[in-house]
C-alpha cells in the first residue's frame, strides 16, 4: 500500500503545472531501471523534444525522489510558446545531481564519448546552449542566466598554413561552484573559472583562470580584431568526401 501510495503522489506532483506526464514516463523508464524510473526523479516540461536519447544517464545523489531535476521548466516569464528544449544526447555519460533546473528553451547536446556532468543546485534561466563534445563540468550553486553558451569544441579544426600543425578542436571545460554566468556570455574549450566567480555579460571566455583567484569577476570585451595570421580551416576531410 506505501508503493501504490507513492506512485499516486508522483502521478499527482506530474498534473501540475505545465509538465509533461508522457515525456517524463519515457525520460525516466528509458534511461533508468525500475525502482529509480518509478520515482520520477527528472521531471520533463511540454517544451522538450527529443532528437538523441542515447548513452546514459547517473543520478550521482541520495536518497533518489521525485522532482530532483527539472528540464525545459519556464524560468523568467519571457520565453516565448514555441521555445522548446532540445535533448540530444548521441551517447556519452551525462552526471546530474538534486536540485537542477534547465530553463525552457535550453539545447543540451552531448558527444558519443563525452562527459557533462551538473552539481547540485545548479540553475539555467532558459535558452542557453550546452555542447558537450569532449567533457563539461558544473560545479554545485552555480547560476546561468539566458542565452549563455557552454561549447567545449570547435567543431572543425583550422590548421597553419605554413607550419601544417592543426589546433586543438575540443578541450575540456571546468566552471567553478557558485558560479553566475550572465546573461549572453560565451564559454570556449579549455575554460576554467574558480570558485565563487561572476563572469560578465556578453563576455567570451577561452582560457584557464583558475589562478585568478576567488570572488572574481572576468569578462573580455567583444571588440573585433585579428587574432593571428596563415590559419585556415581544414576542409581536407569534407574535400575528400
Amino acid at each position: 500500500m506505501n508503493g501504490l501510495n507513492k506512485i499516486i503522489r508522483s502521478v499527482a506532483y506530474l498534473l501540475r503545472n505545465d509538465i509533461s506526464i508522457l515525456k517524463t514516463f519515457y525520460f525516466n523508464f528509458h534511461y533508468f531501471s525500475f525502482p529509480i524510473a518509478v520515482k520520477f526523479p527528472i521531471i520533463l516540461y511540454k517544451s522538450v523534444r527529443f532528437r538523441k536519447t542515447r548513452g546514459r544517464i547517473i543520478i550521482d545523489s541520495r536518497p533518489i525522489k521525485t522532482g530532483m531535476i527539472h528540464i525545459g521548466k519556464e524560468t523568467y516569464g519571457f520565453q516565448w510558446k514555441h521555445d522548446y528544449t532540445i535533448w540530444e544526447q548521441h551517447g556519452g555519460t551525462v552526471i546530474l545531481e538534486n536540485g537542477i533546473n534547465i530553463g525552457k528553451g535550453t539545447f543540451i547536446s552531448v558527444g558519443i564519448n563525452a562527459v557533462l556532468k551538473i552539481e547540485q543546485n545548479t540553475g539555467f534561466g532558459g535558452n542557453d546552449r550546452i555542447i558537450c563534445w569532449e567533457s563539461i563540468t558544473v560545479k554545485a550553486f552555480t547560476k546561468v542566466a539566458w542565452d549563455v553558451q557552454i561549447i567545449d569544441t570547435d567543431f572543425k579544426a583550422t590548421i597553419n598554413t605554413i607550419t601544417k600543425t592543426k589546433n586543438c578542436v575540443k578541450k575540456a571545460i571546468i566552471i567553478g561552484k557558485n558560479n553566475w554566468l550572465c546573461f549572453g556570455c560565451t564559454i570556449l574549450k579549455g575554460s576554467i573559472t574558480p570558485d565563487y566567480c561572476i563572469v560578465g555579460a556578453k563576455s567570451i571566455i577561452n582560457k584557464d583562470f583558475s589562478d585568478a583567484g576567488e570572488y572574481i569577476v572576468i569578462g573580455i570585451e567583444n571588440n573585433a580584431k585579428v587574432l593571428t595570421k596563415y590559419i585556415s580551416w581544414d576542409c581536407s576531410g569534407e574535400i575528400e568526401y
